[in-house]
């Protein structure tokens, strides 16, 4: 992907991002959700940390850059190109490992409807799931995606399991807890974001819970109502 890049200073790291069109900007400013920068800063040395619904990849990089073994989970197409030239860019090949899949409660195939359909676009949401209220989006387009298990596919694959976790996967939440009941129970601490207007949003918690893992802080997504990412921990 011969594309327009730009070096970016991000706590005294240099970060190469993809910047060929306006969304990859603004990702590139890493300006936003700061507190998933401080999570990645909080980690110990060797982590193993999984990046679920990791986009253009730019914490994905930040992990890497930092030393951490990063798992990163890209479904949609155009987002997954741009994370692997991202991952090249940087000179993370072996140390951030990406793969196009979304996670959920199986090994199936799916379909994601996309409102933003361009690398760095948000609003991709696995069809099963939109019904939900708030995610009530304009979707432009759709396309075939791989759905797995991570419980499964951690043991098909043969892969470290996650000592840490980063979630952002707008509308599969119960069904990526469904799927990763044994790593949950593993995992030492991570960061989701969650909607509070979300139907399952306290049955999320409780799921968290019985795994062991405790609210610790939340924090508000600027520009979307009731939107946090939320830290849990054991």
């Amino acid at each position: 992907m011969d594309k327009q890049t730009t070096d970016i200073d991000v706590r005294g790291l240099t970060m190469n991002l993809l910047t060929f069109n306006r969304s990859l900007e603004l990702c590139a400013r890493m300006n936003y959700e700061q507190e998933n920068l401080d999570f990645i800063d909080g980690l110990p040395e060797n982590a193993i940390f999984y990046d679920l619904g990791s986009c253009e990849g730019r914490f994905a990089i930040y992990a890497g850059l930092k030393g951490k073994r990063v798992y990163a989970f890209e479904p949609e197409k155009d987002n997954f190109e741009t994370l692997k030239a991202n991952i090249t860019n940087n000179n993370l090949v072996g140390q951030v490992i990406a793969f196009n899949v979304g996670v959920g409660e199986k090994n199936e195939d799916g379909i994601l409807n996309i409102g933003q359909p361009w690398p760095g676009g948000h609003q991709k949401i696995v069809e099963s799931t939109i019904h939900r209220s708030d995610l009530d989006f304009d979707f432009k387009t759709n396309q075939k995606i791989q759905i797995v298990g991570l419980d499964t596919f951690i043991e098909q694959n043969q892969l470290e399991n996650p000592d840490y976790l980063k979630v952002d996967i707008d509308g599969s939440e119960i069904p990526f807890l469904k799927g990763a009941s044994k790593t949950l129970e593993k995992v030492k601490k991570l960061i989701f974001e969650l909607n509070k207007n979300d139907e399952n949003y306290q049955n999320i918690l409780s799921n968290l819970e019985s795994k062991g893992l405790k609210f610790e802080s939340e924090h508000e997504v600027p520009n979307e109502p009731n939107l946090y990412n939320i830290v849990f921990s054991r």
